[in-house]
């Protein structure tokens, strides 16, 4: 039970972070400031959040490996939606994101099975 509600809670944070913060940074993006959000948002606040949930899908790599799949999905979705721009780049985003995720995820399992040992 405790399971499913962590995965709830990430499941939850990740589409406030990835697919609602989109949607908020687009509302703002006609002002001066709006660039310099979404230039945050992609290259500091997403980045840190794939790694924070990578590392914490790595302590329970069975039931949470698709979580940083699922997170890059989000992101792609929301940025695609809210920015109304079909830009490939955003793919590119998404699959470091991604690869940001897994790589933590791995290194975090990795850690805890050293710490077993």
């Amino acid at each position: 039970m405790e399971n499913k509600r962590t995965i709830i809670i990430w499941l939850s944070v990740t589409i406030i972070v990835m697919f609602a913060l989109p949607f908020a940074v687009a509302g703002l993006a006609s002002e001066c400031s709006g660039m310099a959000l979404c230039m945050m948002l992609f290259f500091i606040v997403n980045p840190i959040y794939s790694a924070i949930l990578g590392y914490r899908c790595g302590k329970d790599i069975k039931k949470m490996w698709n979580l940083p799949l699922v997170s890059a999905l989000a992101f792609l979705a929301g940025t695609w939606i809210f920015f109304d721009i079909h830009e490939l780049w955003f793919i590119v985003y998404a699959t470091v994101y991604l690869a940001i995720g897994w790589t933590a995820m791995a290194i975090s399992k990795h850690i805890n099975s050293s710490n077993k040992g």
